[in-house]
């Protein structure tokens, strides 16, 4: 296997020395290279094929919200982590679109190497070189325009409620996603991974909020000029999404799961068609879609496959993997159609989302189980709850969610 090429950035030598030191016994796994500053940064970039960039923030000339802009846009494949001072949270902020993750001084050898190997093991999810291109690009994620306009209005009156504000990111996709990945961030130094966007929303108090979406503009709006066509496909998305997410938090509360495994559930199922909304940044992908299920008779899924080589389940999954969501998530993400891939016997949030999606795709079949996977579900030894499950999602349809 090929040696991972890390590029640590700090303008203290004390720090770089530190960093030697500390990660001296990664020389097997990793080809380290360091640099004392945002230009002499580049120059390695332009000489190595470089996998991760770690980079402090306050450094003269080139700060590291400028350098991670300026690879964003270069070497969109990079996968980018701020490493600074819990001082520079304000800073930080204006690399919220440019970073994937956030790690705060000091920092420990194990929490830097995990954040390191997690986010190159993530790569192995996909195995399109040019798909990891446009996900790590990402910087944004298009957001319904009435969800933000309510955001923005709720924020700016003059009582605002963080409960609200909480209430309408989880109905949203894209802000679920972001507002998640910062608030997970260690900047926040919290000893639990949140998965609730209505406690994300509560931790990081109005001033933070207002900052990420009327400062930073975090959050992008869908673009009108695609038609009725693409904002009709957004609608069906967003509402199938917030379905999936609200049935998958009643299965696992029907299986008494526990709090922790509910906000998992809703926040997976929220987001477990969110590789859709990146697939759409492949050039043609719409098109090429729509032909390839034409012409072969194929699901939407199987054409994912024979064009890209992946599927819409890998693309999400790498992409909160990359911004640091919790692994449950990720799991469930990237696995919801083939819950078969994961091992483990108890029930999950993958077991909730993968039953929520499932049931809800074949809602009217005269096998109502007909997309379960059932090896899956025996082996967990969970198939007499699925009647359970089934009426869950009688209720949640006829209540229109």
């Amino acid at each position: 296997m090929m040696k991972k090429k890390v590029l640590f950035v700090d303008d203290e030598p004390n720090i770089i020395q530190g960093l030697k030191r500390m990660l001296y016994n990664m020389r097997e796994s990793w080809d380290m290279f360091f640099a004392g500053g945002g230009e002499e940064a580049l120059k390695i970039l332009s000489e190595n094929d470089i996998d991760v960039i770690v980079t402090d923030m306050r450094m003269p000339g080139m700060d590291g919200a400028q350098l991670l802009d300026i690879i964003s846009k270069r070497c969109p494949q990079v996968v980018r982590i701020v490493l600074s001072g819990y001082s520079d949270q304000e800073m930080v902020m204006k690399t919220v679109k440019s970073a994937h993750q956030f790690l705060a001084k000091p920092c420990d050898a194990a929490a830097l190497k995990h954040g390191i190997e997690r986010a190159c093991l993530l790569k192995n999810l996909l195995n399109n070189e040019s798909l990891i291109k446009v996900v790590t690009g990402i910087k944004t994620l298009p957001s319904l325009p009435e969800y933000y306009g309510m955001i923005v209005a709720e924020l700016q009156s003059p009582s605002p409620s963080l409960p609200r504000v909480g209430d309408i990111i989880g109905r949203d996709v894209a802000m679920t996603a972001k507002v998640l990945q910062f608030v997970n961030s260690a900047f926040f130094g919290l000893p639990n991974r949140i998965s609730s966007p209505r406690q994300a929303v509560t931790l990081l108090g109005i001033n933070t909020l207002q900052a990420l979406i009327l400062y930073v503009q975090v959050f992008s709006t869908i673009d009108e000029s695609g038609g009725r066509t693409s904002r009709a496909a957004m609608d069906d998305l967003w509402k199938h999404s917030v379905t999936v997410g609200s049935l998958a938090g009643e299965i696992a509360l029907s299986e008494s799961a526990g709090k922790k495994v509910e906000d998992d559930a809703y926040a997976a199922g929220m987001l477990h068609d969110i590789g859709k909304l990146l697939l759409m940044a492949v050039p043609g992908y719409n098109e090429d879609m729509r032909r390839c299920i034409r012409e072969k008779q194929c699901s939407s899924q199987e054409a994912e496959y024979e064009l890209l080589g992946t599927s819409h389940a890998e693309a999400g999954a790498y992409l909160l993997g990359l911004w640091g969501i919790n692994d449950s998530i990720v799991e469930a993400v990237a696995f919801h159609h083939n819950p078969s891939g994961m091992s483990g016997e108890k029930f999950t949030a993958l077991t909730a989302v993968h039953s929520a999606d499932s049931l809800l795709m074949e809602k009217g079949c005269d096998d109502e189980y007909r997309k379960i996977d059932m090896k899956y579900i025996s082996r967990l030894r969970l198939a007499h709850r699925l009647d359970t499950w089934l009426e869950c999602c009688l209720r949640i349809s006829l209540r229109g969610n």
